[in-house]
């Protein structure tokens, strides 16, 4: 072979070796861009999937809280035994474990300390207020509780200015009547407002007159203290629609004044004129509504006689906080 010639086979081995190098640099490559590009796709889908999980989560986070209430008014008739003409304190006592079964329990009567100390004993409510406050004139304070199973934010007692009768009429002025206001906080940030209140008795001029003043007295508090906000108003009225026409006028004055809805009316319930009444107004960041309404069973002693001269009168509603926008 000259020199020439093989110089020239030598170069073009030397081609082809670069060549099959170049082939195999670019298929690494390939393969390498190809095993990049699945896992950004499996990274992708994964990454896709756990936004998705995210989005779930916040969702679920910031659903608005909501919930159920059994909410009870009673009378006790919880005046001394000389009074009731009975045994007070036996009746108190069989009344006691059967409160523990509401969420909110407002009372009446609840007049002697003895006897609301076997009341608060027997309930588990987070949130036990008595409105014991006793005027310098009067022999017992308003007879006014709240029992809760929420929180109490606040709360605020306040005297009638007004009543009639110490030893006549219905005796109101042996009392320091009133109402007691109590806030519940049903969850973070969501809150209710709780009214209890035990009005005049008596059906003289006069007694009926002291109710006027008390009403407005009432709805000048809910003014005051609850503009704005979802509140529940209950107690014994001593008022009726059918009575009289200054007692349906007064009544819808309850209504009118504060914006408030008997839950009765709302659910059509069976007995529309009790004097015992429950009442509810929803705010822009709570809807009440209610469900429900009975007279509850089960308020008896051993021998089926009624543990009270008033019957225990159940309200369910359901709330629901709205969304902060």
């Amino acid at each position: 072979m000259t020199g020439s010639v093989a110089r020239r086979a030598v170069a073009i081995a030397v081609a082809v070796a670069v060549a099959h190098r170049v082939v195999a640099v670019v298929a690494v490559a390939a393969v390498t861009a190809l095993i990049g590009g699945v896992s950004g796709l499996v990274a992708g889908c994964s990454d896709e999937a756990a936004g998705d999980a995210d989005t779930a989560a916040v969702t679920d986070a910031v659903a608005a809280p909501s919930g159920t209430l059994s909410v009870l008014t009673y009378n006790v008739h919880g005046l001394p035994s000389m009074i009731t003409g009975d045994d007070t304190t036996a009746r108190i006592a069989q009344i006691a474990p059967r409160l523990d079964a509401f969420d909110i329990v407002g009372l009446q009567e609840d007049f002697i300390d003895g006897n609301h100390a076997v009341l608060a004993a027997a309930v588990t409510h987070t949130t036990k207020e008595h409105f014991d406050d006793v005027l310098p004139d009067r022999a017992y304070g308003s007879g006014i509780t709240t029992f809760a199973r929420f929180v109490s934010l606040a709360s605020e007692g306040r005297h009638f200015s007004t009543c009639v009768g110490l030893l006549d009429h219905a005796s109101d002025c042996l009392a320091s009547k009133g109402f007691l206001m109590v806030r519940l906080q049903l969850a973070l940030g969501v809150e209710l407002d709780v009214y209890v209140t035990h009005l005049e008795a008596g059906g003289s001029d006069e007694d009926m007159a002291a109710r006027v003043i008390q009403v407005d007295e009432i709805l000048a508090a809910m003014a005051e203290l609850s503009a704005g906000r979802a509140l529940i108003f209950m107690g014994d009225t001593n008022l009726r629609f059918g009575d009289s026409a200054a007692e349906k006028a007064l009544l819808e004055h309850i209504e009118a004044g504060a914006s408030l809805s008997r839950v009765c009316a709302a659910v059509d319930c069976a007995e529309p004129d009790r004097i015992d009444r429950i009442y509810f107004r929803s705010s822009d960041a709570v809807t009440l509504t209610p469900t429900a309404w009975r007279v509850v069973p089960g308020f008896v002693d051993s021998e089926g006689v009624d543990l009270s001269d008033h019957m225990p009168i159940e309200a369910t509603i359901a709330w629901a906080a709205a969304l902060a926008p």
